[in-house]
C-alpha cells in the first residue's frame, strides 16, 4: 500500500478547494506555520478534529454532493400538452445540446446531462457562485398514445424543447361506412 506523504495531501487538499470554489487556495508554508500547536496539543486528535469540522462544513454546504456521481440538481421543467403533440422545456442555461442525453424506454423519458464549472479566466477571482453544477436526471412518464419514435429535440437560448407526437386517433364518424 503507497503511504500517502503529508505534501500529498495538502496538494490535494488545495485541488479539491480550487476545483470546489475556483478560487485559488491559500499558499501555505508548512516551514513556517502561521498558527504553530500549543504545547500539550495531540496533533492526530487535532487533524481529526479537523477532518470532521471539514465534512460537516462540506455536508451542511451542499459542496460534498458536487463531488458525487449521483444527480446534483434537477432542471426546472414546463410540460404542456397540444392537439399533436406534449411538449417538454428543460432550462439548462449555459449548456449545449451536446451536453444532454435524451433516451426513452417503457414509456419513460430521460433527460441526463452534466453541467461542469469553468473558470473565466486564470487569473480571474470568485466571490461566489450561486450556480448548480454536476449531472442531472430528469424522469418524464409518457402516456401510451405518445410517438417515442418521432421525438424531437431542439435546443434555444439555454431552453431545451423536447416534442412527442401524439398517435393519431381516428375521429368518429371517418370510418370506411
Amino acid at each position: 500500500m503507497r503511504m500517502y506523504s503529508y505534501d500529498q495531501v495538502l496538494t490535494d487538499v488545495k485541488d479539491v478547494y480550487e476545483q470546489l470554489t475556483g478560487l485559488p487556495a491559500p499558499e501555505i508554508d508548512i516551514k513556517k506555520p502561521r498558527y504553530p500547536l500549543p504545547n500539550g496539543v495531540n496533533p492526530v486528535s487535532l487533524v481529526q478534529s479537523e477532518i470532521d469540522q471539514l465534512n460537516m462544513y462540506l455536508i451542511n454546504s451542499g459542496i460534498s454532493g458536487q463531488l458525487s456521481k449521483t444527480p446534483m440538481w434537477t432542471p426546472p421543467a414546463e410540460i404542456y400538452e397540444t392537439q399533436e403533440a406534449y411538449v417538454i422545456n428543460l432550462e439548462l442555461p449555459g449548456m449545449n445540446q451536446d451536453e444532454v442525453n435524451v433516451t426513452q424506454a417503457n414509456n419513460i423519458l430521460t433527460v441526463r446531462g452534466s453541467r461542469r464549472f469553468k473558470k473565466a479566466s486564470e487569473e480571474c477571482r470568485y466571490h461566489t457562485s450561486e450556480r448548480n453544477y454536476g449531472t442531472f436526471e430528469r424522469l418524464f412518464p409518457l402516456p401510451d398514445n405518445a410517438q417515442m419514435e418521432k421525438i424531437r429535440n431542439k435546443f434555444t437560448s439555454g431552453i431545451l424543447q423536447i416534442t412527442i407526437p401524439k398517435v393519431k386517433s381516428e375521429s368518429p364518424g371517418k370510418s370506411g361506412d
